[in-house]
């Protein structure tokens, strides 16, 4: 059987369609989101994620290409097909921490449209607001019909320079300037769209534009960008199926391993699946389970966010926000959190009707590899071929369900970090057993609440739950730490799971800073 060509790296819904590679068949949502819903809108989604397909596949449909569409659900839908003059900006082009280099690559971008329409000298080069004008007034004229502007990752030339002020605020007075017509020419524009990673209001530069509707959490757009788990039962059977034989898999069995590896994308109350297109393509092109989307990503970026909000690895999961804490301008961010969900290191993972409270948590298997794979060098000292050595006995010790050599193997991990790593408090030590053990593919929790109180650490693995409970104070033994697991019903929530239940006391040494004792209990 002949295979399937996925589009890897394809953003061009042209493309796509005359060279023959998979479209999962978004065009439904096209045609109501170009007729039915408004004149100017806004979508947020991480990178990687569709938005630029999405904005191609506009463009060739307000060009009235009806052949590129033979066949999907807009064919049956749309009747006029009419022709509408497109200007289609890709603001990825304008990336540059340089504020001279961000308006060369405006004006490129602006002078092959004027070129186009013939209206090259009218404006002053620098007056990137009056030559948009200008290009919507000409198209408007010669055409009889009204232009359309979308914007793709509109906000990649400021997001360069968000920690650089005097920068930052020059490249905002260059968008300012471009952007101004959105508003002020909305009588001669059929449709305005923009996507990006941040939210406009986050920017600070579409004051002036009050007329963009922001879906990016609308429920009647969640499934708009990536793949949905309908889409991907329905479109990938075969191709799931091909994926099951090389991992000696069922297809169902193989589904499972998919959504657990790529899915758990929510973006809005209606809590819809999606899937991480980018790397669900890879991994049928591939034919390979692997994490395509977190590789692309930038590690340093991260790392960043997560210092300059102070944002602790403790508070990374099931997090509850209110809804406006997903729009927050830059210049008073107190939190890391809408950074984090916009980037796609965080997702909505439940949401309160009555409070409007969103829970937050870690998409799927992929992220939460990748991400405590980049924190680890930050709170552990894994350069060293020792360490390298001790981790590598604790991830054999979990698989084997010995906690005793586990704990041995960290006690010596842990004392061999250096002082600034190391142990000093019992939330330091919970930080660095979660990165140790999600690093090594032990699902951790910690802090976890219940009832009667707080269980300080949760690892599972495929057979056995263990909970610990730390005591860093000098004057408590492993038994205090045995009974408080007991008093506090801490094993309560995990009963009806099949897995063996381990109680472990842990006595933690500060001035050694590691593991001092510990006794483990069935």
């Amino acid at each position: 059987m002949k295979r399937r060509r996925f589009p890897v790296g394809v953003q061009d819904f042209e493309k796509i369609r005359t060279d023959g590679f998979v479209y999962v068949d978004k065009t439904g949502y096209i045609y109501d989101l170009a007729n039915n819903y408004g004149d100017a809108m806004f979508l947020s989604r991480p990178r990687r994620f569709g938005k630029s397909l999405l904005c191609s596949t506009l463009k060739y449909y307000f060009l009235g290409r009806k052949d590129l569409f033979e066949g999907l659900a807009i064919d049956r839908l749309e009747k006029d097909w009419t022709q509408y003059p497109v200007f289609h900006f890709d603001m990825s082009q304008c990336k540059n921490d340089d504020p001279d280099r961000v308006e060369q690559s405006l004006d490129s971008l602006l002078r092959r449209f004027e070129e186009k329409w013939d209206c090259v000298g009218k404006e002053s080069k620098t007056n990137y607001g009056d030559r948009l004008r200008n290009l919507i007034l000409t198209a408007h004229e010669r055409t009889e019909h009204r232009a359309v502007l979308i914007f793709d990752e509109y906000d990649s030339p400021v997001l360069n320079v968000i920690d650089e002020p005097e920068k930052l605020k020059a490249i905002r007075s260059i968008y300012n300037s471009f952007y101004g017509p959105v508003k002020s020419m909305a009588e001669h524009l059929r449709f305005v769209f923009l996507t990006g990673i941040t939210k406009f209001s986050q920017m600070s530069i579409f004051s002036t534009i009050n007329n963009l509707s922001n879906i990016s959490m609308d429920e009647t757009w969640e499934g708009l960008c990536g793949i949905t788990a309908t889409e991907l039962e329905r479109d990938f059977k075969d191709d799931i199926a091909t994926l099951a034989v090389k991992y000696k898999l069922t297809p169902d069995e193989m589904l499972a391993r998919l959504r657990e590896r790529y899915d758990g994308y929510h973006f809005g109350p209606g809590m819809v699946d999606v899937y991480n297109p980018f790397s669900i393509v890879n991994t049928f092109s591939r034919i390979k389970l692997d994490d395509y989307w977190f590789s692309s990503a930038t590690p340093s970026a991260l790392i960043k966010i997560l210092n300059k909000y102070n944002f602790k690895i403790t508070d990374i999961e099931r997090k509850n926000v209110y809804a406006s804490s997903f729009d927050q301008p830059f210049d008073n961010m107190a939190s890391a959190i809408p950074i984090l969900y916009q980037s796609g290191y965080l997702t909505i993972k439940d949401y309160d009707f009555d409070l409007d409270l969103y829970t937050v948590g870690i998409p799927n298997g992929e992220v939460y590899s990748g991400l405590y794979n980049t924190l680890m060098p930050v709170y552990l000292n894994d350069s060293d071929d020792d360490n390298t050595s001790l981790l590598m006995a604790v991830q054999r010790a979990m698989r084997d369900d010995d906690i005793d050599a586990a704990l041995t193997a960290v006690q010596s991990y842990l004392s061999a970090l250096p002082y600034d790593l190391g142990v000093k408090t019992e939330l330091n030590f919970e930080a660095i057993l979660k990165v140790l053990f999600d690093c090594l593919g032990i699902r951790t929790d910690v802090e976890v609440r219940n009832a009667r109180g707080r269980c300080d650490v949760v690892m599972r693995n495929r057979t056995t739950i263990y909970v610990l409970e730390l005591k860093i104070d000098g004057a408590a033994t492993v038994d205090d730490a045995l009974a408080q697991i007991d008093e506090k019903n801490y094993l309560i929530p995990y009963w009806s799971d099949p897995r063996r239940k381990v109680k472990v006391g842990v006595v933690v040494d500060p001035e050694a800073r590691t593991i001092k004792e510990w006794k483990a209990v069935e």
